[in-house]
């Protein structure tokens, strides 16, 4: 089944007297259960991709479809809905609310989505689904960098999102906890046919896809699904 869609997607960003194009057309399905990673240099196109999947902006030529849904055809509060029900991301600055515990971080997300019953039991699951059951009370300054990208990880999955979009989830992390991050979400792939889209510049990242995507200048040069490759393989 596709999960998401774009159908000859161009994107273009007005500056000053010039227009820059992001997208020159770009042909992209996902299905569920993918693993995947779009890369490619600088200014190619991956978080603009990213950011239209995850229906945060909108194309200027082309479609965009979520579990089969015409994203043109959806107001901004139906889109809002869609991302807070539909969607998990994992950003590379973490975007943790320091105030908060990483439980209340967690809670947070279900509250958004609109959940209002056995709340306390999905985040309780969600943190040590992650290897956090015993830092739930802590808040982010008291946590290590691994730590906090555990917590976004488990904010994310919190609502059992069909898709999780993670842009450069490593790329604030040591190799050690980039390495253990990069196994946590194969093993959530591989057990609970958990769906991640990647953007990434990180060698071990685009060595563990199952499948990678390579933009340049805004096409799709090579799309390369890889043979199998085991969760803790990552070297």
């Amino acid at each position: 089944m596709a999960l998401c869609q774009l159908r000859n997607v161009k994107k273009i960003y007005p500056m000053g007297d010039l227009e820059v194009q992001a997208l020159r057309g770009v042909d992209l399905t996902i299905e569920k259960g993918e693993f995947t990673v779009i890369a490619g240099p600088s200014g190619s196109g991956k978080s603009t991709v990213l950011n239209l999947i995850g229906c945060l902006d909108r194309p200027s030529v082309g479609e965009v479809f979520l579990e089969d849904k015409p994203v043109a055809k959806m107001g901004d509060t139906e889109l809002g809905q869609l991302r807070a029900a539909r969607i998990g991301f994992i950003f590379q600055s973490f975007n943790l609310i320091p105030v908060l515990t990483a439980f209340e971080n967690v809670e947070l997300a279900l509250r958004l989505a609109g959940y209002t019953d056995g709340n306390k039991a999905r985040v309780e699951r969600a943190l040590a689904d992650v290897g956090l059951g015993d830092h739930m009370q802590r808040r982010p300054a008291q946590l290590s960098g691994g730590q906090q990208q555990r917590v976004a990880i488990a904010r994310a999955l919190v609502k059992a999102p069909a898709l999780v979009i993670a842009d450069e989830p490593t790329a604030n992390l040591d190799s050690h906890n980039g390495k253990a991050i990069l196994e946590l979400m194969r093993e959530m792939n591989a057990r609970d046919g958990v769906t991640f889209l990647f953007s990434t510049h990180d060698a071990m990242v685009m060595e563990q896809a199952k499948r990678v995507v390579r933009l340049v200048d805004g096409l799709i040069v090579d799309d390369t699904v890889r043979p199998a490759v085991q969760a803790g393989s990552a070297s």
